[in-house]
């Protein structure tokens, strides 16, 4: 089948290859390793094979570019396959493999150098490859959504690398911020042009992104007061630092998710259901940097082939930031210190918010 353009000789590592002799140009790579040698019936492989390769020529017409494939790995652990992918050369920075919120956890992609270029490399569970042969639809259409989903990442990172490529495999450049922060704000990017690129294959997961948002927000406040609680009772700033924007970062990750699929079907925030209706109501504060957060992130996809720099990314830092401050938490960087205060009452962030405003602007005039 090689010789045609399909899948390469037996083997639990193949090769599909998409740039037969006389074939035509498609936006995918000349040709791309499948591993499945998580499998050990080889009629599963062959079955699987054929099964991955017709996805991705699926998504392709869709208009997803894969150019940038590096692979598929198959495999019982998407974490630890995409971090072991990550080999970068000494001195670079692998990108972040954090804990994934439940459904996400079904695939990943990773970056990995190879001859000097980055490309990205697709992981698979071994469930959701397996979907793949299910008789059910349901299950299918699952899979190809799944699939679907890392292959436009593929796509929007490999862009987002050619735009700025110091934002791989260095410390990132993000300016008077923090980096860890800084991540999640790209993140929230990455997941809903995702998202936004890959929503026809599946348009009802609107409501699985949509409950997973509103734990997400449920939870958060509790999770955030028991940290500052910790912090009173002794735990180091920097370590309850760390544990709220990741609280927080998740949260705008999750809704990186539900807005870029509702966007890629066509609908916006206002088409909610009663329950993200009833936490709005309770935290309108909370609808408030949502409603924010829709428009920073449309704007950046109407605008995704011109930006300048990556402080595009910056709106989506500060909301995260605001939150963190609605929740108890305020930080400012004086000269080269990153100060972190904590509070448990509302009243008292606010204080300490405009303490912090006046005494950063008395730094900055005597800088100047």
């Amino acid at each position: 089948m090689c010789e045609s353009g399909g899948v390469s000789a037996m083997s639990a590592i193949r090769e599909l290859v998409f740039a037969p002799k006389g074939g035509g140009q498609l936006p995918l790579p000349d040709r791309c390793s499948l591993d499945l040698s998580c499998f050990e019936e080889p009629e599963v492989q062959d079955a699987l094979a054929i099964a991955i390769e017709e996805i991705l020529y699926v998504v392709t017409f869709s208009g997803i570019e894969l150019q940038a494939l590096d692979g598929v790995t198959v495999t019982s652990d998407c974490r630890a396959a995409a971090c072991a992918l990550q080999d970068l050369p000494q001195g670079q920075v692998p990108l972040e493999m954090n804990p994934q919120p439940e459904v996400m956890e079904m695939a990943r992609t990773a970056a990995v150098r190879r001859e000097g270029d980055l490309r990205f490399h697709i992981v698979l569970r071994r469930g959701l490859a397996l979907s793949t042969l299910s008789p059910e639809p349901e299950m299918q259409r699952l899979a190809l959504s799944c699939i679907a989903h890392e292959a436009a990442h593929v796509d929007h990172e490999s862009h987002l690398y050619r735009m700025f490529p110091d934002s791989y495999g260095k410390p990132l450049e993000c300016g008077n911020r923090l980096r860890q922060t800084f991540l999640k704000a790209m993140d929230v990017w990455s997941e809903y042009a995702a998202c936004r690129s890959s929503a026809m294959f599946r348009p009802e997961a609107v409501e699985e992104f949509e409950g997973i948002l509103c734990r997400a927000i449920e939870d958060s406040s509790a999770a955030a007061l028991e940290q500052i609680k910790a912090h009173r009772e002794g735990r180091g700033a920097g370590d309850v630092f760390r544990e709220l924007q990741q609280i927080f970062g998740d949260v705008f990750i999750c809704a990186g998710y539900l807005l870029g699929h509702v966007h890629g079907i066509e609908r916006n925030l206002k088409d909610r259901t009663p329950h993200l209706e009833e936490i709005f109501r309770k935290k309108p504060s909370v609808k408030d940097l949502l409603t924010r957060l829709e428009r920073i992130l449309h704007e950046l996809w109407l605008r995704e082939f011109a930006w300048d720099s990556i402080e595009v990314f910056a709106p989506i830092y500060d909301l995260i930031c605001e939150m963190m401050a609605q929740c108890g938490l305020v930080f400012a960087r004086h000269e080269e210190e990153w100060r972190i205060f904590m509070y448990e009452e509302p009243e008292a962030v606010e204080e300490a918010r405009k303490a912090l405003e006046g005494w950063t602007k008395q730094s900055e005039s005597r800088e100047q």
